[in-house]
């Protein structure tokens, strides 16, 4: 009988956003639409799962703001985005 090898932890990289990124309309509106995994955090933003399926990611359901942040968190190898009231405003991304 072979014992099971030790597996080591999984670590995904997020990348954190203000919420200034995102227009009220779409956080009212889109986010609790969202079709691929968003989630509430707290009472102050939302954990958004960066789906690599072009074919729900890019269609023009998909407000210009999430899009833009899904193309920065891919360029970065990011898994998550976790929108928080907190979080960095990037120049590069609409506000």
């Amino acid at each position: 009988m072979s014992a099971t090898p030790p597996s080591a932890p999984e670590i995904a990289r997020m990348l954190v956003l203000n919420t200034e990124h995102m227009r009220p309309e779409t956080a009212a509106a889109w986010v609790p639409a969202c079709p691929w995994a968003c989630f509430m955090k707290s009472d102050y933003g939302w954990f958004m799962y960066v789906s690599d399926d072009p074919g729900i990611t890019e269609t023009s359901d998909v407000p210009l703001e999430i899009r833009s942040a899904l193309h920065v968190a891919r360029r970065h190898g990011c898994g998550w985005i976790m929108w928080d009231n907190a979080g960095p405003v990037l120049d590069e991304l609409p506000r």
